[in-house]
């Protein structure tokens, strides 16, 4: 499964879509990620942990997913200690 997280990161819509904001861009993350993300932030994903395309996952969804998803709110921010200690 995180291969098709990178896929849509670096293939599908280019990381640079991620720094804009650009609310229907949100919305298909809401759609399609919200889940994962609540997955993520439960730690359902640490087995990913083991490859270093999944911890980039991981750290994707939980740093930058969450900014999109969550955005203008501060739940936007709850897991910047979890992917920092993940990047780190």
């Amino acid at each position: 499964m995180y291969n098709d997280i990178l896929d849509f990161c670096f293939d599908e819509v280019g990381s640079e879509k991620f720094f804009e904001k650009d609310i229907a861009f949100d919305q298909l993350l809401i759609e399609r990620y919200s889940g994962i993300l609540e997955q993520a932030a439960a730690v359902e994903f640490y087995t990913w942990r083991s490859s270093i395309k999944g911890r980039l996952a991981e750290i994707i969804i939980l740093d930058q997913f969450s900014r999109n998803i969550y955005r203008d709110t501060p739940a936007a921010f709850a897991q910047d200690a979890m992917s920092l200690a993940l990047a780190q």
